[in-house]
């Protein structure tokens, strides 16, 4: 059984989630948004170490927290290949339309690939490519639970309208890779509260006929 502690900044309102296996230290950090020191004082607090930062993709601000906590704990941080050439090439107009001065970027990413499993802080980590929202968007299938970024949120879905977003892309990887999964599967998506599989293929406006 995992455990799941929610980190929520009040900027975006971008979930980040401290996931670990129930009573162990070593813990995995999914996303890194602006509550960094939120996230750096319950890892202290709880003698936790933190074994991997892994980013659902690669818009600002789900990854702007996460070259300072690489930093401080020492944790490597994966990203999809595609969404990191993204990442290095990211123009400061947009930074400058989120309000976000300066950006430090980790300085090495681990690529994550479709289908690929990570073991990590006793965890078995399914890693599931999702694009739609950005070209290297994955989701992480952990324990009957499913980390989605910005694909699906309760009642609703991610945008794409940022450059690279593909709307009709999305809604394929909602129905290949989402809910071929057991109804029951949690989604703990990057903005909002949790919801199940089951749920939103009944009630999703967006998913309808799904």
């Amino acid at each position: 059984m995992i455990e799941v502690e929610t980190f929520t900044d009040m900027s975006f309102g971008t979930n980040s989630y401290i996931v670990w296996r129930e009573g162990a230290q070593a813990v995995v950090l999914i996303d890194a948004g602006m509550a960094v020191s939120a996230i750096l004082e319950f890892l202290e607090s709880r003698g936790m170490t933190l074994e991997a930062v892994l980013l659902t993709h690669g818009h600002p601000d789900h990854i702007v927290g996460a070259a300072e906590i690489a930093e401080a704990t020492g944790a490597p941080v994966y990203l999809h290949e595609i969404d990191s050439k993204m990442v290095e090439m990211m123009p400061p107009t947009l930074l400058a339309m989120l309000g976000i001065d300066k950006m430090d970027v980790p300085d090495e990413f681990k690529p994550l690939n479709d289908g690929q499993v990570l073991e990590l802080a006793g965890l078995e980590i399914r890693v599931l490519h999702t694009p739609g929202h950005s070209p290297g968007s994955v989701s992480f299938l952990v324990d009957g639970a499913l980390f989605d970024g910005d694909l699906v949120f309760r009642a609703s879905i991610g945008r794409t309208d940022f450059p690279g977003g593909d709307f009709e892309l999305l809604l394929r990887s909602v129905k290949e890779k989402v809910f071929v999964l057991d109804p029951e599967t949690k989604l703990y998506p990057g903005h909002m509260g949790p919801t199940t599989v089951g749920l939103e293929k009944k009630t999703n406006p967006f998913l309808a006929g799904f």
